[in-house]
């Protein structure tokens, strides 16, 4: 996590890191809602788990154990049924990527 304002963290990063970080993210997040909408389901696990990964990185537990958690809900539920946990991770997500500008 890098240290700022809204995250001091752990251990520091460079601004060019913290850059990555964000437009890793947000490339994640278009492929997860891009993957949602084709109805992608092994797509959507492939992507989930990337960016979960991401996030552990960065110390950022609850968004990646909100992707952790949609990733379960997907491989026990159909698609259309875990659309709730994908807009709560869009939401987390987007006020995450907004606090590391």
């Amino acid at each position: 996590m890098c240290p700022n304002p809204t995250h001091p963290g752990p251990f520091a990063c460079s601004e060019e890191v913290r850059k990555i970080f964000v437009s890793s993210c947000e490339a994640d997040l278009r492929a997860i809602l891009g993957a949602w909408r084709a109805q992608d389901k092994n797509e959507l696990l492939t992507r989930l788990h990337a960016l979960k990964g991401a996030l552990i990185v960065f110390g950022e537990g609850h968004a990646a154990a909100l992707c952790e958690c949609l990733e379960e809900d997907l491989r026990n539920l159909a698609t259309a049924a875990c659309e709730g946990a994908l807009l709560q991770l869009d939401r987390a997500m987007r006020r995450l990527i907004d606090s590391y500008r």
